[in-house]
């Protein structure tokens, strides 16, 4: 009975790092033959505008950043999209607890 208490407090331990961790991703939304391609990443952008997450749109991606599954959840959308029939979508995921933030990343060149 004592190992199964502790089995259940090490898993709710587990649980809570992986809610409360932070991961940064770069995100690529890239539809494919659409006639407007421009108004499809668009909409892929404003989900991750809605998502609550630190973001910063790029000419290539968009960089994401916050709680992991938060992080997952906008992906989950993303994969969801009906705007087009067909996409790549392309993610980069910096997992870690020593990680740099995305701020801290490119800093040194602003």
């Amino acid at each position: 009975m004592v190992l199964h208490v502790q089995a259940y407090y090490i898993l709710r331990f587990q649980v809570n790092l992986l809610i409360k961790m932070n991961i940064s991703a770069q995100i690529q939304f890239i539809p494919l033959h659409a006639t407007e391609p421009m108004a499809q990443v668009d909409t892929a952008i404003e989900l991750i505008q809605n998502s609550g997450l630190t973001y910063e749109v790029g000419p290539f991606g968009t960089s994401v950043e916050g709680p992991k599954i938060q992080v997952q959840s906008l992906i989950d959308q993303l994969l969801s999209l009906t705007t087009c029939e067909e996409f790549l979508l392309n993610v980069q995921y910096h997992i870690g607890e020593n990680r740099l933030s995305n701020e801290e990343k490119v800093a040194k060149f602003r």
